[in-house]
């Protein structure tokens, strides 16, 4: 037996648009939808044909784009699709950023993100949507192959090492390792206590 989207989706969706423009302080939306491969509202392939196939050109040109060598040319274009990224910031080849919600990227000053590193900004589950706003601040550091999960801020001077995955905030002055990410105290030799 299928599951439906709630029968507030119009609500849902509003409540979506408003998240998306900032209008909303919160950091993550969530919302519980049917199972993924059932209508959500929230999949671009559930409208418009042509709305869609403008959404994943989008993607697909962005993700061109990311994969060469230009680093002004990923930045122009991330800024154009609504990305708010500060000066000095250098995003490595093969980079993959979520090109559905690129206005909820905000990349400070001096930012550093390794070669095919990934940053998500949406994903569905099996029984819910979520979406977040992701923040790399200050002089933060993605190592290559990393994963930043949506909804997650790398503080000020924090560095991902290579193949993390990080699905919760780093603090500033941290070290992320690991799947799932152990976090540090970064210049000392013992770890924080417990794994995040």
């Amino acid at each position: 037996m299928s599951q439906s989207p709630p029968t507030d989706a119009a609500d849902a969706r509003a409540r979506f648009a408003r998240f998306i423009t900032g209008e909303t302080p919160e950091r993550i939306f969530s919302c519980p939808t049917g199972h993924p491969s059932e209508p959500t509202g929230f999949c671009w392939c559930e409208g418009s044909p042509w709305r869609a196939l403008r959404v994943y050109a989008r993607g697909a040109l962005l993700h061109l784009v990311l994969l060469g060598p230009f680093n002004r040319l990923k930045v122009w274009l991330l800024r154009r699709l609504g990305a708010k990224i500060g000066r000095n910031v250098y995003i490595s080849v093969g980079v993959w950023i979520d090109p559905l919600f690129p206005r909820l990227l905000k990349i400070e000053d001096n930012v550093f993100i390794g070669m095919n590193a990934r940053i998500l900004m949406h994903e569905f589950r099996p029984d819910e949507f979520r979406a977040g706003k992701v923040i790399l601040r200050r002089r933060a550091f993605v190592g290559g192959f990393s994963i930043i999960a949506c909804g997650v801020e790398i503080g000020e001077n924090a560095q991902v090492a290579g193949a993390a995955v990080v699905a919760v905030d780093l603090p500033p002055d941290t070290l992320a390792t690991g799947n799932p990410a152990f976090i540090w105290k970064r210049n000392r030799r013992s770890p924080e206590a417990g794994h995040e």
